[in-house]
Parts: structure tokens; C-alpha cells; sequence
């Protein structure tokens, strides 16, 4: 399930980073791009017991790890489905930019999560997760915060500004972090996998 969605969310990041950098005009396609990428989120975690991506719980956790990473794959998805309003459907891009603070912060207690485990509270041991997912996480987290600069803080009514240096910032910070969370993902996909 972290598998897939390593491999998936990285294509809309790459494509929305391709847009704000200015070299990709089609809003369009953005739009369609991040409708196929929700989609494959959610169908990942609706169909993760078909596809055997469920993980043991371990003793004395509150959650499964698989319940985490539905979570959290669930909170992405979202954010897809948010890209693909604003660029298919003309909703206002503040309402994206608003949520990339909240998927921000929750994508740092997810990086906290997956670095320290969720039994550190119980008896002082920390119970790694997985340091690939914190780091996608820490990334994550990064660029939704940037999203939300770039996006919020700009007077109601106008759309994105056709060029800007945070619009330009954002695009290059985009680009780099999708083409990095994609070589997480295939790193994993050759093997290294962390602790679950």
C-alpha cells in the first residue's frame, strides 16, 4: 500500500510542478491528471485487503500500521481531489491553499508517527515504523507548506498570478520532492523495505 502510493501521488506532484513552473498551460489536463491520481489512492486503500497490502497490528498499539497508512493515503487523496476542483472545475485555489496547511501539519505528525512509532507513549521504547515513509512525510509536509504561502495569501477574487518568484520557488520545490518521493518509492520497490 506505501508502495503504491509512492509511485502514484509523485505523477500529480511532477505534473502540478510542471504547471507552476510554467512550462505545462493546460489546466485541464492537471485537472484530469489529479482525478486519475485520487482515484488510484482511494482504490488503493478501498481494495488493499484484494490486493493482500493489509500489515499485521502489533501488540499493544491503539491503530494498525495499515490503518495509518490508509489514514494518511486518505489525506492525499483529498488533496488530489482538491488540485483536480481548482484546476478542472474553477473553484477558488485558496481553498487549496487553505488545506495545504492543514495537510501540512498533519503530514508532520504522520513523519513523527512513522519516525517514533506508535507505541513510544506506552513504554518509552520507540517502535520505528519506517524511515522511508517519515521522509516522504517530512516532504510532503514541506510542499504543502509552501502551497499554502504561494496559494493563501493573495486577495479574494484573483487566481494564481501568471508569474511570481513563490509561484517559481514553488514549481522548482515541487518538481525536486516528487522526483525524490518517486526515487523512495523505488527503492522500495528494489527492496529496501523499512521496519512495518
Amino acid at each position: 500500500m506505501d508502495l503504491a502510493f509512492l509511485l502514484i501521488l509523485p505523477g500529480l506532484l511532477w505534473t502540478q510542478s510542471w504547471h507552476l513552473l510554467g512550462f505545462y498551460s493546460s489546466t485541464r489536463a492537471l485537472g484530469i491528471v489529479a482525478v486519475a491520481v485520487a482515484v488510484g489512492l482511494l482504490s488503493v486503500v478501498l481494495f488493499q485487503d484484494k490486493l493482500e497490502l493489509v500489515s499485521e497490528t502489533p501488540t499493544g498499539a491503539l491503530l494498525s500500521v495499515g490503518t495509518t497508512i490508509s489514514v494518511f493515503i486518505l489525506l492525499w487523496a483529498v488533496y488530489a481531489v482538491l488540485v483536480a476542483g481548482v484546476y478542472l472545475w474553477g473553484l477558488d485555489s485558496r481553498t487549496l491553499g487553505f488545506f495545504g496547511l492543514s495537510i501540512g501539519l498533519l503530514s508532520a505528525l504522520f513523519a513523527a508517527y512513522f519516525f517514533l512509532g506508535g507505541e513510544l507513549l506506552e513504554n518509552g521504547d520507540i517502535n520505528h515504523v519506517s524511515w522511508l515513509l517519515g521522509t516522504a512525510s517530512v516532504l510532503l509536509a514541506l510542499l504543502a507548506g509552501l502551497l499554502f504561502f504561494y496559494l493563501s495569501f493573495r486577495p479574494p477574487g484573483q487566481g494564481e498570478p501568471p508569474a511570481s518568484t513563490m509561484r517559481t520557488i514553488t514549481g522548482w520545490f515541487y518538481l525536486v520532492f516528487s522526483v525524490a518521493i518517486a526515487v523512495l518509492g523505488g527503492l522500495l520497490l528494489l527492496g529496501l523495505n523499512p521496519a512495518l
